[in-house]
């Protein structure tokens, strides 16, 4: 699985809200855009990966824009995961797959992210 999957990708912006959750963090859309530290990949995949986050109800704090001749999403206010993005998350045999490939590299990169794990 490549670092660029879009199950890869879903994974690191799920497990950054939850841990930023438990960590007291305040998220912010930046951390989880197109070119952050967790992930480096182009607007238009990141919006694909984006509107199937907040079109499933994994997470809450943002809305997908879709006009005529712009493509967007807005932060309502801070984003952040949902139960059912959690569950999502913890029950889904393809995300425990992701998280055993990341390991502990991705564990590290996430605490420098979130600043406390």
């Amino acid at each position: 699985m490549a670092q660029n999957d879009m199950e890869v990708i879903l994974y690191k912006i799920l497990k950054y809200l939850y841990e930023s959750l438990k960590a007291g963090h305040k998220t912010a859309l930046k951390e989880i855009a197109w070119q952050c530290e967790l992930f480096d990949i182009t607007h238009d995949y990141w919006l694909v990966i984006m509107r199937e986050l907040i079109d499933s109800g994994y997470i809450t704090g943002l809305k997908y824009i879709c006009a005529k001749d712009m493509e967007g999403i807005q932060e309502l206010h801070a984003p952040a995961i949902t139960k059912a993005g959690r569950e999502y998350l913890q029950e889904n045999s393809l995300m425990q797959k992701v998280k055993n490939i990341l390991g502990e590299s991705f564990k590290i990169t996430l605490g420098g992210v979130i600043g406390k794990l």
